[in-house]
């Protein structure tokens, strides 16, 4: 009778769950490899495909383009959240101490992950403009150049445009979930601390950032996916310019795909990144099933 019962309850179980592996089966499984096996053809917009291996990501590896469009993510994403997690962090220190005005300000600082990335880019090319721009304006008002900066014509400076605005917007994230865990620890530490002499470092470094070290793991993984797959404001911010400087592997997937009509291999790019996001999202499961043990 009791085995009777756990198979109608199993069989239960499958007819509730049915839609939802339906769903994930059409919706996610099925693009994922059919983007797969696209990426193993000659693929173009408008044309047929035919299979042809790996010719796609020889071709690749063998694109100097290609593999700088990896130094460049490597080097945007790796700056960014390096950005991202000071300021957050420091964000994060501020707000958790009581003063007037302090939800005022927390809801300021909030606006940069609320704004459409539409809006945010193009303030951000309005300020880093060579032209009337705020950024050589305040440059200049301090004497730290004599004539306007060329932002976008610049490699280096094309990059820490990009680097600005991605830290400016994802700054946020990190301060919101860093401030959440510091408002849980017990107060009653840093008094006993601060009785035995220690400075605010000392703090900071025995009390607070031991317990605020999971949320910092978890909050950069999640940021590290996000960054790495940017692809919206570098594109409208420098087009992947000048001269390839701020091309990441987005933009040139991108540009393989829909200007170069190469379909085929626009996917193979994506693919090859594929392994690196699977392994973070991963980690990402593993830290948040721990959290709950």
């Amino acid at each position: 009778m009791k085995t009777k019962t756990n198979k109608r309850d199993t069989k239960f179980a499958y007819a509730i769950n049915a839609p939802l592996i339906i769903y994930l089966v059409c919706i996610l499984v099925g693009p994922v490899l059919w983007g797969i096996y696209m990426s193993f053809t000659n693929k173009i917009i408008g044309g047929d495909a035919t299979f042809i291996g790996l010719q796609n990501y020889i071709s690749l590896l063998q694109d100097a383009e290609y593999r700088r469009s990896i130094l460049n993510t490597l080097v945007f994403t790796a700056i960014s959240i390096v950005g991202k997690l000071f300021f957050g962090v420091l964000m994060a220190l501020a707000l958790n101490v009581e003063f007037k005005g302090r939800n005022v300000v927390r809801a300021l600082l909030m606006i940069p992950w609320t704004l459409p990335n539409i809006v945010a880019v193009l303030n951000w090319r309005w300020i880093f403009s060579s032209t009337g721009g705020i950024a050589n304006y305040l440059l200049k008002s301090l004497h730290l150049i004599d004539k306007d900066l060329i932002w976008f014509g610049s490699a280096g400076l094309a990059m820490a445009t990009c680097v600005i605005a991605n830290v400016w917007r994802g700054t946020p994230f990190f301060g919101v979930s860093i401030l959440a865990k510091l408002q849980t620890i017990s107060k009653d530490g840093y008094e006993a601390a601060a009785i035995d002499g220690a400075n605010i470092w000392q703090r900071f470094r025995y009390i607070t950032l031991p317990e605020i070290k999971d949320v910092i793991m978890l909050s950069t993984l999640m940021s590290t996916i996000w960054t790495l797959n940017e692809f919206e404001s570098i594109w409208l911010m420098t087009g992947g310019g000048p001269n390839g400087a701020t091309e990441t592997m987005n933009v040139f997937s991108y540009q393989t795909a829909m200007r170069s009509m190469m379909l085929g291999k626009g996917i193979a790019v994506s693919v090859i990144a594929m392994p690196v996001l699977i392994i973070l999202i991963s980690l990402i499961s593993r830290r948040m099933l721990k959290d709950e043990e």
